[in-house]
């Protein structure tokens, strides 16, 4: 009797087909990423109108575009301003300002701006898989940050206010447990650079020493106790105050008041007028429906979800209280004196503020840890059911996709101001600078002349 020897299936004799289907499986999710921060980033940018998207903000040109030509692209990444540091605007303003001629850097840093909210949004995604493994609700989670109703009004768009999105990122890079030493140097890198972005991540530490004596994970808390540490040695070399502010010249009831319609209130109506003239014709009980909504879903989480749930929930309220606090208490104004405004007060001078984007980021996530609740207790079925939550949460934040008054849109543009100091520099060989203004008023940078003239 012959032996018949057996071929061998011939996937078995080709090492290179193991090697490739997971460089394979790699390629295509990190195609599929890139697309969803493009996708995206082009949905923030399109929130804002085509003049805003043309017209620096602030520090944008005055601070970081001036540092950049005069200290270098590079160079001013450690540069503090306003005692901290602003590692991400500074990198933006730096990739804008070489890639592309002077005329076009106002677009270009609107563009990137989104692109970086978009890339939170994406990280938001991912970081949360652990506490949400089911992907409906780490896509309500990703929606928030793109699609947060007062973010056009002063923060989208515009690298000086970058930083409230790195805030909201922060306890997400803080929470995730990375696999290998390539994820842990990413998650290290990124949560670096949102500590050297904002200084307020210290609102965190106690979620950075808990993942790191509980849960041993390293990378994050040291990073941002790194981080931290940058930002203290940062004030001291270029200190924000020049005297140490007062910490009681809010009262307290204001900064109840302006949690409350800010954070709270501008989820539910985003418009500054109508909020207005609710308050004078309503009182209070114009935010009543969504305070009573808030503190339900907080309510629900605590008494009914696992223990995760219940942590997340209560430190995404006091985060959120913590950031609206900070953020007031530190740069008192009379526009925060809610408690004693007047009738005219509310008509003439009120509007939602920049600070109240990240603790109205922090309120929204308690939906989606709702929602993970219901499911856990049977309310909401595991079939696709549960996929209509993030499409209703969609539909409710695009309601306001397109803000009523959102700042910049009157200009001046950009690239208006960039012609009017060419010319000034050709009618005059003389000047070495010319002036453009930028918004709000006030605000301008001095571009040297051969950087006009693209030498």
């Amino acid at each position: 009797m012959k032996n018949t020897a057996v071929a061998a299936p011939s996937h078995r004799l080709d090492p290179e087909a193991k090697t490739s289907r997971p460089i394979r499986a790699h390629s295509i999710r990190a195609a599929g990423v890139l697309a969803a921060v493009a996708v995206l980033g082009f949905l923030s940018w399109f929130r804002l109108p085509e003049v805003t998207r043309g017209t620096l903000w602030a520090e944008d040109a005055a601070v970081f575009l001036a540092d950049t030509m005069s200290i270098g692209a590079w160079q001013s990444i450690a540069d503090p301003y306003a005692g901290y540091l602003h590692t991400i605007p500074r990198l933006v303003s730096g990739i804008a300002y070489t890639v592309a001629p002077i005329d076009a850097y106002a677009t270009l840093v609107s563009f990137l701006s989104c692109v970086v909210v978009a890339a939170v949004s994406v990280g938001t995604y991912f970081l949360s898989a652990q506490m949400f493994p089911h992907r409906s609700y780490r896509l309500m989670l990703a929606l928030i940050p793109v699609l947060v109703p007062v973010g056009p009004l002063e923060v989208l768009g515009n690298v000086a206010n970058l930083h409230w999105y790195l805030l909201w990122l922060c306890p997400w890079l803080l929470v995730y447990e990375p696999r290998g030493w390539t994820g842990r140097a990413g998650l290290f890198v990124a949560t670096l650079a949102a500590a050297t972005t904002e200084i307020i991540v210290g609102i965190f530490l106690p979620l950075a020493l808990w993942s790191l004596v509980k849960r041993r994970n390293y990378a994050a808390p040291l990073a941002l106790v790194a981080g931290i540490g940058l930002q203290l040695l940062a004030t001291v070399a270029d200190p924000r105050y020049a005297e140490t502010p007062r910490l009681d010249s809010m009262q307290p009831l204001s900064v109840i008041y302006g949690f409350i319609l800010q954070a709270v209130g501008s989820i539910w109506e985003p418009d500054a007028r109508t909020m207005a003239l609710n308050i004078v014709t309503f009182g209070g009980f114009a935010v009543v429906v969504p305070s009573i909504i808030v503190l339900g879903l907080l309510a629900y989480i605590t008494i009914y979800g696992r223990a995760p749930l219940k942590v997340a929930a209560l430190y995404a309220a006091g985060a959120a209280a913590a950031c609206w606090a900070a953020a007031t208490v530190l740069n008192p104004s009379p526009e925060f004196d809610f408690a004693n405004f007047s009738r005219d007060d509310w008509l003439s001078g009120f509007t939602f503020f920049r600070y109240a984007v990240t603790p109205s980021m922090f309120l929204l996530a308690l939906v989606p840890m709702a929602c993970a609740v219901a499911e856990d207790r049977g309310i909401i079925g595991r079939n696709r059911a549960r996929y209509l939550a993030p499409v209703l949460m969609a539909v409710f934040l695009s309601t306001s996709y397109f803000e009523a008054t959102p700042a910049r849109q009157t200009g001046p543009e950009w690239t208006t101001g960039v012609r009017a100091a060419a010319a000034q520099c050709a009618a005059d060989p003389s000047l070495t600078e010319a002036v453009i203004a930028v918004t709000p008023a006030t605000w301008q940078v001095a571009v040297p002349c051969r950087v006009l003239s693209g030498r």
